[in-house]
């Protein structure tokens, strides 16, 4: 009977891996800001450092902090993307507020094994003045065949 036991938590990791709800636009950026956040909380809160002893010298070693990582996770589950995460960033995609603060926007395709669901831009909020991010990234999903900005036609 101790060998049941020792398998039962196996099978139902298995059990659960095998049952492939359909990844929706909104819970795929769901599950994105959630691995944000749980990469935040292991940075430690003079923002210049993360628990594990990385260094942060300035907002981009931030982002890529947390996005490290993200592309192997949702791989396992058979997420892809068209572009490396959170995708390419072009100069004319940053916006500049009153306060100092920037915005960033990142585009990219979210395939699920193979097929796209979602168009997905990360907003990324940073000042050039300080490590620490004003608040975390946020990803907002759209359908796949939603435009990228440069490709709209004009209004």
């Amino acid at each position: 009977m101790p060998l049941f036991a020792d398998l039962a938590p196996s099978l139902l990791y298995l059990a659960s891996m095998n049952q492939h709800r359909p990844l929706t636009p909104e819970r795929l950026s769901r599950t994105i800001e959630q691995y944000f956040a749980e990469r935040q909380a292991k940075i430690l809160p003079s923002g210049e450092q993360a628990k594990d002893g990385t260094r942060l010298s300035w907002c981009g070693d931030v982002l890529e902090y947390l996005t490290a990582g993200l592309a192997e996770r949702l791989a396992a589950r058979g997420v892809t993307f068209s572009k490396a995460f959170p995708g390419p960033f072009r100069l004319m995609e940053e916006d500049q507020l009153t306060d100092g603060q920037h915005i960033r926007r990142f585009w990219t395709t979210a395939l699920d094994h193979g097929c796209p669901i979602a168009r997905l831009c990360t907003y990324f909020f940073h000042r050039h003045d300080q490590v620490t991010l004003p608040q975390p990234p946020q990803v907002i999903a759209y359908p796949p065949d939603y435009p990228e900005p440069d490709m709209e036609e004009p209004a």
